[in-house]
């Protein structure tokens, strides 16, 4: 078996941890930053569930678009309340440990929201890809409500079994991780908590499984559904402009969907890559000196969930209604 590290600061990214385990504490500065990335994770995606089913509840029905959207919100909010708040109290030097059943546990709930959030959010890519290119009466879009929530249930349902691996072989016991397990940043361990599979090749097809169904592919499809449906936009906002047809307000509706897509998409994948190469770099190659690679690694990990809001918000015209409603009754 191969060693990555003996350094105890590392036991928050890392599987190489002891079960019981006190972190030194970080710089104050970074502690209050990454705080209140956490804070924005919990309060922004509160926000945008409570604002969009407020929404629901005055126009009595739910979009597709929306319930996708609030999907994703409700994935980072409990990944905010599970993982990042226990990373937050091990920076600001508390113990954090867990037996070998509540390792089993929180590895389970941790592969469970991190898979389902990565999917969904493909999802809202494919969605506009697909009604981008299509015109909607009243029947179909309730039917595509329908398929919306079954693919929902899907997701939820396919990955809390994929997950429940979990549950048999992960514990805080001696180490037996397969290093690949390691480069997924679905299945990483954290905290002390460890996988232990019967063998080696168990271990190693279900890190190389998570690898590339959880990671590689829905990066993959994200990016070339964005690609597709900028081009689309593109060249029927030319034909429309050429031909001056009827039309422009929804292209121009669509085509502001789609930068708010692009932006949430661009924001998961710059996130997503950063924390998975500063991880892996410090992991295989880093030294002391290198350390800034693990703060890096901490906020991209989060920098999604924290900053998801406010994307949504920038670019989501009933949600900038509801909030500056609520502002305004407040004061």
């Amino acid at each position: 078996n191969y060693r990555l590290f003996s350094r105890k600061k590392e036991i928050e990214e890392t599987v190489f941890a002891s079960p019981g385990c006190r972190n030194m504490a970080e710089h104050p500065v970074l502690v209050v930053a990454y705080g209140l990335l956490v804070s924005c994770g919990i309060l922004g995606n509160s926000a945008v569930i409570s604002v969009t089913m407020d929404s629901t509840c005055e126009r009595n029905r739910l979009s597709s678009s929306d319930l996708i959207l609030i999907n994703i919100a409700v994935a980072n909010l409990l990944l905010s309340l599970t993982r990042n708040t226990l990373l937050l109290t091990l920076d600001a030097g508390l113990p954090v440990s867990f037996s070998s059943e509540g390792c089993r546990l929180m590895m389970f709930v941790w592969t469970w929201l991190r898979s389902t959030s990565i999917w969904v959010t493909l999802s809202l890519s494919w969605f506009h890809f697909v009604t981008v290119r299509t015109s909607r009466g009243a029947l179909e879009r309730l039917s595509e409500r329908r398929r919306v929530i079954a693919l929902m249930a899907a997701e939820w349902g396919v990955n809390l079994v994929y997950s429940g691996f979990a549950l048999g072989y992960s514990s805080n016991s001696t180490n037996s991780t397969n290093h690949l397990a390691v480069i997924s940043s679905t299945i990483r361990p954290l905290l002390g908590c460890v996988w232990t599979f019967p063998t080696k090749q168990s271990g190693f097809i279900y890190a190389l499984v998570s690898v590339v169904v959880h990671e590689a592919i829905p990066v993959v499809l994200m990016l070339y559904a964005n690609a597709g449906t900028l081009l689309f936009l593109y060249q029927h906002h030319r034909k429309v402009q050429d031909s001056q047809l009827a039309g422009g307000d929804r292209i121009s509706h669509e085509w502001r969907a789609a930068k708010t897509i692009l932006y949430l998409i661009g924001l998961f994948v710059f996130c997503w890559g950063t924390h998975v190469l500063s991880v892996n770099y410090y992991n295989f190659k880093g030294s002391p000196s290198t350390h800034y690679l693990l703060v890096i690694a901490r906020f991209s990990a989060s920098g999604f969930i924290g900053l998801y809001p406010l994307v949504v918000a920038m670019g989501h015209s009933k949600i900038i209604i509801g909030t500056n409603q609520t502002v305004h009754c407040t004061q």
